[in-house]
């Protein structure tokens, strides 16, 4: 017998976890949010080159004005060669051109951007999850999980993961949850 349709997930391990636990009512909203912003952390580090994430914030960040938005625009699809192979650096890229052109300069435009970025890379992981709950279950346990994933990402802070991806903040970026392993662990009341 199986320990539910998460473990033959085609996903990296932090979204495998986020699935475990929006299927199972145990966990709460924010156990399934710490888990999204962990797995978002993860997938920010292997999927983002360094090298755009510091020309996203030079360039939405700097303090030229906003009569050169033609040339931010250029600067950034400039970086397209960069993000070959990145899913999310391209649509961290994406979400970059989209707040340039609307507009959004300044110190947190590229915080915005990422978190932009990191809602679309959450939403999409969330439908991909109800997909393959379809397959292996049925449909009102797909719908159930995705609705507890996106209720679950929510809840994060996208921003203050952003500046902190984007090294705009010291503080680390979210951890791995803990394991309850102690006998007075359990179910939060």
């Amino acid at each position: 017998m199986s320990d539910g349709p998460h473990r033959s997930l085609n996903m990296r391990p932090g979204w495998k976890k986020v699935a475990e636990f929006a299927d199972n009512r145990v966990f709460t909203l924010e156990e399934i949010g710490n888990a999204a912003a962990s797995a978002l952390s993860r997938d920010w580090r292997a999927d983002v080159p360094d090298a755009l994430a510091r020309c996203v914030c030079e360039t939405l960040g700097g303090q030229r004005d906003s009569l050169f938005r033609d040339q931010k625009v250029t600067e950034l699809e400039a970086q397209r060669r960069n993000t070959a192979g990145h899913e999310l650096g391209q649509i961290l890229l994406d979400c970059a051109i989209r707040r340039v052109v609307n507009g959004g300069l300044g110190g947190d435009a590229a915080a915005e951007a990422a978190a932009d970025a990191l809602g679309v890379w959450g939403a999409r992981h969330g439908r991909e999850v109800e997909e393959h709950y379809c397959r292996e279950s049925t449909l009102r346990r797909a719908e159930n999980v995705r609705t507890r994933i996106e209720e679950g990402i929510g809840r994060t802070d996208r921003t203050a993961i952003a500046r902190q991806l984007l090294k705009l903040e010291a503080a680390a970026a979210p951890r791995t949850p803990s394991k309850q392993t102690g006998i007075d662990d359990g179910v939060q009341l």
